[in-house]
């Protein structure tokens, strides 16, 4: 096998397309994600490419075997080795061609990770979150190194049904059908209730600044730092949305009630899978009383099944009203590996800090308390946001 490590995207585009194409692997490893991501992104964060090719000998003409997406982020604790998407990215994990199973065996990935680790340029520690159990019907590698702990949160999908009625009439009960109705009138009283989706690039970047105006009053009211306030995070979102290269991969979409825009959407759409990743609704709108967002929700599942989708994942995250609609949860893990000895004085705190936020966050005392008191510490004068 050959390993071959990449500063830049450069070159590798050819490849990476044709073997994402065929390979397991989720929409955040593509090669349109990750290569806008680091244009409007990781660029300005200084984050360096490391992106690993491994190339199998015996299988000419068959492509890469594997792709990892690797970054460098240098700091004060040292140089960590990442994956390239962050926190833009619900699922981190490599590329895999279909043979890999078959071609690298489970017991003996640790030696192939060593080799990685050795072609890979200087760093103190290895900081691989978000990792989940399985890469299409393949196992997850890095698993097999042994030292994973179970990421903060979980994500939730739910298989459709070839008819949006047959898929309501399952999920919901008779209350929470006529508690549906009522909130749709209620909505209705205000004007005529529609999911629109722009087709245009200036009504698609209408709704995304409407979703970043509305997220950006959220997040104001939790007392979280607000992402969209980052440099090049706009035109992230708006650049797959609109290149033409990605036509079908970003849905964008707005609910509209009586000419106004009630809630927003940002979704993805990849192998017959819909990603709820961005959405939120009018929250200072006098109707947001009646639930726009739940409406926009089951509208956009209706359009999922519609346009057939035969999942509908609502990705990373706990939210109590997930289990209303999922019955798939998918385990994430993060694996930290320590290289040096300014990596090994880095790791301990951030074993820590991991812990104690999925400690936090799997009590559900302890996390309505910090969510509370989070908004309050958030909303007084001169409060600075920290992302947690």
């Amino acid at each position: 096998m050959l390993l071959t490590v990449h500063e830049g995207f450069e070159g590798l585009r050819s490849a990476w397309t044709a073997l994402e194409a065929v390979a397991d692997c989720t929409v955040f490893q593509t090669h349109a994600w990750l290569s806008a991501w680091f244009r409007h992104v990781g660029a300005r964060q200084g984050i360096e490419p490391a992106i690993v090719v491994g190339w199998d000998g015996e299988e000419e003409g068959e492509g890469p075997l594997f792709i990892f997406p690797f970054g460098l982020k240098r700091g004060f604790a040292g140089t960590r080795l990442v994956w390239l998407g962050a926190e833009f990215c619900d699922y981190q994990a490599p590329i895999l061609a279909k043979r890999f199973s078959r071609t690298v065996h489970r017991s003996q990935f640790k030696a192939l990770w060593a080799e990685i680790r050795e072609a890979l340029p200087h760093h103190d520690i290895v900081e691989l979150d978000r990792l989940p159990e399985f890469i299409g019907e393949q196992p997850n590698p890095l698993l097999a190194l042994g030292n994973a702990t179970e990421h903060a949160s979980s994500a939730h999908m739910t298989r459709l049904k070839p008819s949006w009625s047959a898929y309501y009439d399952e999920k919901r009960s008779s209350g929470s059908k006529k508690r549906d109705k009522q909130k749709r009138r209620k909505l209705e009283e205000f004007g005529e209730v529609a999911l629109v989706t722009p087709q245009d690039p200036t009504g698609i970047a209408r709704s995304i600044d409407e979703l970043i105006a509305q997220k950006s009053a959220a997040f104001a009211r939790m007392g979280i730092a607000n992402p969209f306030a980052r440099p090049g995070v706009r035109d992230f979102y708006l650049d797959l949305a609109t290149d033409p290269a990605c036509k079908g991969l970003i849905h964008v979409s707005h609910l509209d009630v009586g000419g106004r825009v009630a809630a927003t959407n940002w979704g993805v759409s990849f192998r017959g899978r819909y990603h709820y990743v961005l959405a939120s609704y009018a929250a200072e709108e006098e109707f947001a009383r009646f639930g726009p967002g739940m409406v926009q929700l089951m509208e956009l599942m209706r359009h999922a099944t519609e346009t057939g989708h035969e999942e509908f994942d609502f990705t990373i995250g706990d939210e109590p009203y997930k289990a209303d609609w999922c019955e798939v949860r998918t385990r994430l893990f993060d694996h930290l590996e320590a290289v040096t000895m300014r990596g090994w004085l880095a790791l301990m705190p951030a074993v820590l800090r991991r812990r104690a936020k999925r400690f936090i966050k799997q009590t559900p005392v302890l996390w309505d308390a910090f969510t509370r008191l989070r908004a309050v510490a958030g909303s007084l004068p001169g409060a600075g946001m920290v992302r947690v």
